[in-house]
Order: structure tokens, then sequence, then C-alpha cells
């Protein structure tokens, strides 16, 4: 199928990422984010790639949820690294969906897994430590990675705003690509994936202005924006050098 995004869903072996979307914790206006109901409507709508968070618990369960706090995606409240796992299983995940998600749950690390490998998906695991457990984060999560994803599949990178959590998956996982995410475009591409030992890089897109793109797109690295829910600035960005965009709309480039 082509994309309206310019160059289609084509392998390009120089890449790690061979699709031009990474559908954003599943597909989020559909149904409620990082939930197994999010990865198969995303992949529904024609997703080929899926991004997710794994956090640890308090027991160090690892499972799939962005925030620190449980209170804006599910019924509960305080810190996931504050809960065990069986409280965290307990709380209903559906945030401001309706009755028809009553009782989702907050999936583990494994059935996310499960899901991907049944779908057929790519995956950008983000390691999404709260602020102290970034070591423990990703050696708990890329044991249980290591032990369920085949290890000659490929389509699979690992990918953090933490710089311990990405040094730990270059010593665990040294075979799986790693993607170093910032907020600020760097002013040396090139030199910030050479000292995080990276392969790619993701910027948030709000701050990704003309001089960033011209310079990061000169620097001849791969690397995608966060997040990017416009086709019309969709385009621009990958007219403008980027690989890949994460949105919240899986079929953004069908």
């Amino acid at each position: 199928m082509r994309s309206e995004l310019g160059g289609g869903n084509t392998a390009r072996p120089s890449v790690v990422v061979d699709t031009r979307v990474i559908a954003h914790r599943g597909a989020p206006r559909v149904a409620p984010e990082n939930t197994l109901a999010a990865i198969r409507a995303a992949a529904a709508a024609g997703a080929s790639w899926v991004e997710v968070d794994v956090k640890l618990t308090a027991d160090r369960q690892p499972v799939i949820i962005h925030d620190d706090k449980v209170d804006r995606t599910t019924n509960g409240k305080g810190f996931v690294a504050g809960l065990g796992f069986e409280d965290i299983r307990r709380l209903d995940a559906r945030a401001h969906f309706g009755p028809e998600f009553a009782g989702i749950q907050i999936p583990t690390l494994r059935e996310l897994l499960e899901t991907v490998l049944e779908l057929d998906l790519g995956l950008q695991l983000e390691l999404k430590p709260t602020a102290g457990d970034d070591v423990e984060t990703a050696e708990v999560a890329l044991a249980q990675l290591k032990d369920i994803w085949p290890a000659s599949r490929g389509r699979l990178f690992v990918s953090s705003f933490s710089i311990r959590s990405i040094h730990a998956a270059a010593r665990l996982m040294p075979e799986v690509p790693r993607c170093f995410a910032v907020c600020v475009p760097p002013r040396d591409p090139r030199a910030l994936l050479e000292e995080t030992r990276c392969q790619l890089l993701h910027c948030i897109v709000d701050l990704f202005d003309a001089d960033a793109e011209a310079r990061v797109s000169a620097s001849g690295i791969e690397y995608g924006l966060a997040v990017v829910n416009d086709l019309t600035r969709g385009r621009q960005l990958i007219a403008g050098g980027a690989q890949t965009l994460i949105t919240d709309i899986p079929d953004l480039a069908v």
C-alpha cells in the first residue's frame, strides 16, 4: 500500500525502522493507551510498528504504562513504583473511555510482547524508569524481552530518555538497536549518538524548528519525531529528512 507520507513501507536496509509511522502507545484515540486493545486497534488500522512504555512495580514486575503515576490512565492513585503488581492488576485502565472497556487492565510486558508477536508487528520498547530505578528497569525488562523475542526476528529497538537505561541496554542486549530520546534537538546529533551508543535519535516535534531540522538532517543519522498527528506536517517532516513519525493515528500514512 502506498504511503501518502512518501516512500511507502518499503524496507530501507540502511535504517533500523522499515516504516514511516510508529503507532504511539497503540491507537490511543480508539482504545486506552498502552493496552492490548490499543495494540490490536493499531494493527487493525494498518500499523506495522507500535511503541509502548515499560515501567517497574514496587515488586519489580514490568508493566506497560507511560506515567510515573497511575492517576491519569486508571481509576487508582499513586506511583507505579510504589504499588505492588497485584494492586496494579486490580486497576481499571480504561481512562476516559466508555463502558465497552470496563475492567481493562494494565498489561504485563509478557502479554504485550506475545500480542505484538502474534500480530506480526515491529516494536519500539521505551524504557520508562521512575527516576532512580533506571538500571533496574532495563535489567528486568530486557531479561524478559530476551527470553520472549526471537533472536533472529529483528523489527525491534529499545529507546529511552534515560542515559543510564540506554547504557544498561547496550550492556545487556548489544545486538538490539537503541534509540536516545530528547526534548531539545542536539547541536551535534552524530556526536550524541556516539556518546550514548545509540543508532537512532527521537526528538519531540514541538521543539523541532527549521534550524533543528537542517542540523539533524544534515548529520545523516536516522531520526524520528514524536508526536505527529497532522498529515500535512508529517509530509513536511519526511521531506525534510525524518525517517519515521511517532503518531497517535496509526493510519496517518495510509
